[in-house]
């Protein structure tokens, strides 16, 4: 994950890190790799440092960025063949100045807590999401599809003249807002009440891992909590 100009990889979920910042320009993104343990670790370093190198033009051009991030992948498998179609689903939040621009690829979500109401920012790029909006399942029957984890969308290095399909949208934020990005192997294990009620608690991030911890943990899983403080 990419938290404002650090990234971090293979950190240990026993324990939460928390990072204070001040400032008008933030950065925060979750990836969550595909292809395989190793292959699925460089994509989404690649990614992640591509963005982070091209931070000054993200809030500006989400969709450039993210293509010349899929142009490194390429660029790595043509060179290690055995990497191909290696790539990572990611979700993240470009902020500037009291606006936010929130995008994702994949099925990695980015939440909001407002008013007491978790809302989803974010729409998977998947087979089930697809079904799911043009109202042929219900959210019970998509929790449970046997196509739930086929993406239609993700930055891959399949040496392919794709474009990378990119969810964005804008929002301003407000004092105390709460925000949550995860992968999939997170909202995939919690209700979204269950989400609810830990971030509503004095320490958020120790309640998600003391609920995670107690289920039947199925895939690697990648969270970050971002809170607006005023002043």
């Amino acid at each position: 994950m990419l938290i404002v100009d650090e990234i971090f990889l293979e950190e240990d979920f026993q324990e939460c890190l928390q990072k204070s910042k001040e400032g008008t320009e933030f950065i925060f993104v979750v990836a969550d790799g595909m292809g395989g343990h190793e292959k699925g670790e460089v994509a989404s370093r690649l990614v992640l440092e591509t963005i982070l190198e091209s931070k000054d033009r993200l809030y500006d051009d989400i969709e450039g960025v993210l293509l010349l991030a899929k142009r490194r992948l390429d660029e790595y498998v043509k060179n290690n063949p055995f990497a191909y179609n290696m790539g990572c689903a990611l979700a993240g939040l470009v902020i500037r100045e009291g606006l936010a621009k929130v995008f994702n690829v994949g099925d990695c979500r980015v939440y909001r807590l407002i008013d007491g109401n978790l809302v989803k920012l974010t729409i998977d790029h998947s087979v089930v999401e697809k079904l799911l909006l043009e109202g042929l399942i219900s959210e019970e029957e998509a929790k449970h599809h046997p196509k739930r984890n086929v993406l239609t969308s993700a930055i891959l290095g399949d040496l392919s003249d794709a474009i990378p399909e990119v969810y964005v949208t804008e929002v301003e934020l407000f004092e105390e807002d709460m925000f949550f990005l995860c992968s999939d192997g997170v909202w995939g294990e919690l209700e979204e009440e269950e989400i609810k009620e830990c971030l509503s608690k004095e320490k958020p991030c120790e309640s998600l891992l003391d609920v995670l911890k107690a289920k039947p943990l199925k895939d690697n899983l990648s969270f970050a909590i971002l809170k607006v403080e005023g002043g």
